[in-house]
């Protein structure tokens, strides 16, 4: 299943990124469905109840995280504990989210690719040029479009829809990709993102989820006894080096309490 799902990932990161390039007027086209000319904006984006939804619908994929999150930090707190979830679906589905939409969408491709967002191109009535996705520039200097972070956090609950029950993961997948494809298309019709910027959005995050899924949970190489002993070991090690930091700031605490003691004697029989 993952293997399946990485190489088709692949395959149309390959497709799309030829088609984009060949034909960037698409992204331009896409978007002015949206475009109002005589309102100058996206109206879309400032109606109250699409704006509910999307914050309805950024807040699933943390839902989705919570419980990983939080039997990795009760293991942290209490070493000696059993994880309450499996160690390789903790890391599984932390470290996916924290590498595709965190580390490559958010931080090194949003704040590093400059492309700018289509309300903010000459096409829409805004100061910027055109960029297509292939070309970095330096039209945007923050929080770019290419990829989009949302679209990126929506398609990554393709991860814990892979956990499913095997009878029904095919239809939790789809339902996965269908709920990040309908994130992604909002911030289109909002004006905020080209569909490239979406489409690879989910062509990065879903590579990803698949990659680490082969890595953790594949058969042959999952060892949750093993992993979940490392995960201790290195909660052991957190409580010492916490324990020698906040007794090194006693220590330290304590010298500049009997400093300020003496000082203070000192100063009583100057004064007496």
């Amino acid at each position: 299943m993952a293997r399946g799902w990485l190489l088709a990932s692949v395959a149309l990161g390959l497709f799309v990124g030829i088609a984009f390039a060949v034909y960037p007027s698409i992204d331009l086209e896409v978007a002015g469905l949206f475009f109002d000319p005589q309102k100058a904006n996206f109206p879309v984006a400032y109606t109250q109840e699409w704006n509910t939804v999307r914050e309805v619908a950024n807040w699933i994929p943390f839902l989705l995280l919570a419980p990983a999150a939080f039997a990795l930090l009760r293991k942290i707190v209490f070493p000696a504990s059993k994880m309450l979830i499996s160690p390789s679906v903790v890391i599984f589905l932390l470290g996916s989210f924290i590498i595709g939409p965190g580390l490559i969408s958010n931080f090194v491709l949003k704040e590093h690719w400059g492309r700018p967002r289509p309300n903010a191109v000459h096409q829409f009535a805004g100061p910027a040029d055109f960029q297509p996705w292939w070309r970095p520039s330096d039209e945007c200097t923050r929080n770019c479009s290419f990829v989009s972070g949302e679209a990126s956090q929506a398609f990554w609950v393709v991860a814990p829809a892979s956990l499913a029950p095997p009878q029904v993961r095919p239809v939790a997948m789809g339902a996965a990709v269908v709920f990040g494809a309908a994130v992604g298309g909002m911030r289109i019709i909002f004006g905020r993102h080209f569909i490239s910027d979406v489409i690879f959005a989910g062509i990065i995050t879903i590579a990803v989820v698949m990659g680490l899924y082969r890595l953790l949970l594949d058969p042959v190489r999952r060892n949750d006894a093993r992993l979940e002993k490392a995960i201790e070991r290195a909660a052991v090690a957190l409580h010492r080096g916490c324990g020698e930091v906040l007794a090194r700031i006693g220590t330290a605490l304590a010298r500049a309490g009997s400093a300020l003691r003496n000082t203070g004697h000192h100063l009583h029989k100057r004064t007496t």
